[in-house]
């Protein structure tokens, strides 16, 4: 499934450049979120009740990843980014890189 390489190299956060700060949690949640959300839009789910219990789901199934993507390098305007991502491509390479 596309959706969990996209996950999987999308929390080992590899962010370039000076404007950094170190992921927080909620960064980390927020990039897993957005590239579920984006996903399942692109799969042709658009199903609320369908995306929370994916969201659930992959949140314990991707806790490793998430609690190391902890501290790594983000940039500062990544909440920005992933709200103005419109594909899950997108955000893997505009906001991640």
């Amino acid at each position: 499934m596309r959706l969990l390489l996209l996950i999987s190299s999308g929390l080992l956060i590899s962010a370039s450049g000076c404007n950094q700060h170190p992921a927080r949690a909620d960064d980390c949640e927020a990039i897993l979120h957005r590239l579920v959300e984006l996903e399942l839009s692109e799969s042709g789910y658009r199903d609320p009740v369908l995306s929370a219990r994916w969201q659930q789901d992959l949140v314990h199934r991707f806790a490793p990843d998430l609690a190391r993507c902890r501290g790594g390098k983000v940039r500062s305007s990544l909440q920005a980014c992933l709200a103005t991502a419109c594909t899950s491509d997108e955000t893997a390479h505009k906001c991640l890189d």
